[in-house]
Order: structure tokens, then C-alpha cells, then sequence
């Protein structure tokens, strides 16, 4: 029979006011076992940094990253040394969205996040930083004449609406009082589709989307008479200075060219390949996108 040693922590973010439970339990020979309870709809990576462990080994070191899936997930097994001794431990956590992976993402083209027939023009957005003199990539702005409807320009999990916002209370260095949509992304990157219409989401958190499905609609831009729309693709990435949460440029698809995110293109008419959108279907969603 096994005794259980319970041990909850709370991790909330400002941002997401999402939930992540840890509970230790112990086994008759005095292992722990530490696992996960994560309520939402997208896994969470959590660092884990082990400061003291009394008669307790950890084999995988002091320092982990380990994901906590949606639901129950174990995350490390710490071994007793002695089982006729007392155990105890201390470590230091941090949790970031999504799962934490190491390898580059796929950078295959994307399709433009607006309704097929929409003319659009391109530029990338780069926020001033005083700190430096340099303006690094923050993401592209999409432009074009009238309202349109958004598209998600990749498969994915909805994991952040935010739609209470009155148009043109933003500018371009606080994306986060604008009206967006946050899509995350299998390969562990997130999309966010921002400066949209107030209550025009057609989706909701948790929600899995397919390349070119509307999920809200345009506004118009607030220095402009122009309707756009904010894309901006973010991953985790260890750099010298620790785990940073990063912007980066991908190749957009339409009418059979790519574009960068990180050039000038003007003009251009989105289009939707269904070659791109079936690629990234599994064989369920597949059957009931060609039966559509």
C-alpha cells in the first residue's frame, strides 16, 4: 500500500491566468513521484531546478524541463538511497506555455490569414527598443482596402481570446490591448492574430482550427483608414541568458509564390491551396474536410 505525501503548487501567469497542479507522491520504498494536473487546453513546460535533495537522487540532474500535458502527466521519478531514511527535497519552479522543444520549427510556407480573394500588402513590424539600436522583427502587418474575414494560417489548438477591446486604443508597441487570437502550434510555436474587431471571435479556447478556417474578423487600423491584421509567430529558445521568448519571421503562401514576413510585398491576392490545408489534417478531419 502506498503512502502519499501531497505537495500542490500554483502557477499563475498574469497573461494567460492559466493553472498548473504538482502533487509528490511517495512509494513504500520512499521514491517520489512527481506528476502534473494541467486544466488547460495546451501543455505547459515547467523548469524545475532541484536545490536540495536529502537521501533522494534525481537521475535526470538538477536542472529539468519537463511537460505537463493537458490532463495528468508524470513528470520525474526521484530515487530513495536508503529506504530506511527520512527524504525530503526543495526545488525552485517556472512554467511556460506550450512544450518546450529544442529542435528549430518547421518553417513550411503559411497561408495569409484573410479570406481567399483578399488583396493584401505586407510589411514587417519591428518595435523600438531604447535599450538598443537595433529594431528587432516583432512580426508582419497585413494590409488591405474593407473588411474581411480572418483565417488561421495553420492547424491548431485556440489558446488565448482576448475581444473586449475598442478599436483604436492600441498602437504598435502594446500588442497586448489590441483584440487577438492565439493559435498554438503541434511543433510547440504559437500564432497570434492581432488589432481584430471587437467580438468578432468565431471560436473559442480549446478549439482546434484547420489552415484557412475563419476565426474573426479585420478592423480598421488606427493611424489609417486601412483594415489589417497583426501576425506574429513566437517559440521559446535557450540563448546564453536563459530560456527567452523569441519573435521570428516565416515564408507566407499565395497564389503559387512565398513571401517572407520579413520583406515588403504589395498586392498580392490570398489564396488557400487545399493541397497546404490537407497536409496538416489527421485522417478524421481530414474525412470531414472533403465532405464539407
Amino acid at each position: 500500500m502506498k503512502s502519499l505525501l501531497t505537495l500542490v503548487l500554483f502557477f499563475t501567469s498574469n497573461l494567460l491566468f492559466s493553472q498548473v497542479q504538482i502533487v509528490a507522491e511517495q512509494d513504500q520504498e520512499r521514491n517520489l513521484t512527481l506528476m502534473s494536473f494541467n486544466k488547460e487546453a495546451i501543455p505547459y513546460t515547467i523548469e524545475i531546478r532541484f536545490n536540495k535533495l536529502e537521501n533522494l537522487e534525481s537521475p535526470e540532474g538538477e536542472l529539468l524541463f519537463k511537460v505537463a500535458k493537458p490532463g495528468k502527466s508524470i513528470l520525474v521519478k526521484l530515487l530513495s538511497i536508503y529506504g530506511n531514511v527520512n527524504t525530503s527535497f526543495n526545488y525552485n519552479t517556472k512554467l511556460y506555455k506550450g512544450d518546450f522543444q529544442n529542435k528549430v520549427p518547421s518553417l513550411g510556407p503559411y497561408l495569409l490569414p484573410v479570406e481567399e480573394g483578399t488583396v493584401v500588402d505586407m510589411r514587417p513590424l519591428a518595435v523600438n527598443n531604447q535599450s538598443s539600436k537595433t529594431t528587432p522583427y516583432t512580426g508582419v502587418g497585413i494590409y488591405f482596402d474593407s473588411e474581411t474575414k480572418v483565417c488561421a494560417p495553420r492547424k491548431g489548438i485556440i489558446s488565448e481570446v482576448q475581444m473586449d477591446q475598442e478599436e483604436g486604443e492600441a498602437g504598435l508597441d502594446d500588442f497586448s490591448k489590441e483584440n487577438y487570437i492565439e493559435i498554438y502550434h503541434q511543433d510547440g510555436t504559437f500564432t497570434r492574430l492581432s488589432g481584430l474587431q471587437k467580438s468578432s471571435a468565431s471560436v473559442e479556447v480549446g478549439e482546434i482550427v484547420i489552415p484557412g478556417q475563419v476565426i474573426g474578423t479585420s478592423s480598421l487600423q488606427a493611424t489609417s483608414q486601412k483594415h489589417h491584421v497583426k501576425m506574429i509567430q513566437s517559440r521559446w529558445e535557450i540563448q546564453t541568458q536563459g530560456v527567452m521568448w523569441i519573435n521570428y519571421p516565416v515564408n507566407i503562401f499565395s497564389g503559387g509564390e512565398e513571401f517572407s514576413t520579413e520583406s515588403m510585398a504589395s498586392q498580392v491576392t490570398s489564396s488557400h491551396p487545399e493541397e497546404l490545408i490537407i497536409q496538416e489534417l489527421d485522417k478524421k478531419e481530414l474525412k470531414k474536410y472533403s465532405g464539407k
